[in-house]
């Protein structure tokens, strides 16, 4: 870039006076934007910082009021009764599962990256958290539910609200695009894995698992999924939000069997498998940049 010593240089060093002098642009003088930098990329976006999660709250409030008023309607049923409310109770935690399980994650990860992902992923997951008590403990008044059966959907709520935050503290802060929609595509691989499992179950008994002519195998798919392994299907129950809450929300007086207290455990200890998993690949991120 031209500069005023420069020029006067020049026309000191020039000894024909009729010899055409270099023209100088005044305006490139001390515009910085005429450097050899503006050749380059645009900087990326800068990520967002740590946000206290209102907007989350507000539409947390909303997503289980819409899930309300579809269920309930807005007209008592004709015998109000605790068993009339049971299914679509039952119903409404399903809701809020496929919220916490898809609809979060959706929120976060279509913004901008996070500067402090796993701050901001616990910061929301307490906020949801709080937030669903008002929800569930009030429950009991329309319900058959006993006190360790409620303890059980509240367990199982703060396991599916830290395992999807697990998911978030590992992709939220990524700068790349792709990194992003894996997180939002794992999360919902994730909430309809049981479904899915189900439907390949039943699929390929309906097609491929009976002979031909035979006609249907009665009870083919509950032997095959009962060959995959109880192990295996409440490791799918315990993953996927929706169906976990809608195990424990059955409008059933009954306290939670060994069964089911071994699956909220499950449901922990997969959420605490997530957490891990998300601080050992930010550790390792701040090192490779670090080493840079």
């Amino acid at each position: 870039m031209p500069t005023r010593s420069a020029y006067a240089d020049a026309v000191n060093a020039t000894d024909d006076a009729d010899a055409p002098l270099p023209r100088l642009d005044e305006s490139r003088l001390d515009d910085p934007r005429s450097d050899d930098s503006s050749a380059e990329d645009p900087p990326a976006e800068a990520p967002r910082p740590l946000l206290v999660p209102r907007a989350l709250v507000m539409l947390s409030s909303l997503w289980v009021f819409v899930c309300w008023v579809l269920l309930f309607g807005l007209h008592a049923p004709v015998q109000p009764q605790a068993a009339s409310y049971g299914p679509s109770i039952q119903l409404l935690l399903v809701g809020i599962g496929v919220g916490v399980a898809i609809g979060w994650p959706l929120l976060r990860l279509s913004a901008r990256p996070s500067a402090a992902p796993i701050a901001q992923a616990a910061i929301d997951g307490l906020s949801i958290f709080v937030l669903l008590q008002v929800v569930i403990w009030p429950l009991r008044l329309v319900t058959n539910w006993t006190l360790p059966r409620a303890v059980a959907i509240d367990t199982a709520l703060g396991a599916a609200i830290v395992c999807t935050a697990g998911i978030l503290a590992a992709t939220q802060g990524a700068s790349s695009r792709r990194t992003r929609t894996a997180g939002m595509a794992l999360a919902v691989t994730v909430t309809l894995a049981p479904w899915i499992a189900l439907a390949a179950v039943n699929l390929w008994a309906s097609i491929g698992g009976a002979p031909q002519g035979a006609g249907p195998a009665p009870g083919l798919a509950e032997t095959l999924a009962g060959a995959l392994g109880a192990a295996f299907a409440d490791a799918l129950t315990a993953a996927s939000a929706p169906t976990l809450l809608a195990r424990f929300s059955e409008p059933s007086t009954i306290d939670p069997s060994d069964a089911d207290r071994a699956l909220v455990f499950r449901a922990c200890a997969l959420a605490m498998v997530a957490w891990a998993v998300a601080l050992t690949l930010r550790f390792l991120r701040r090192d490779v940049l670090g080493g840079r």
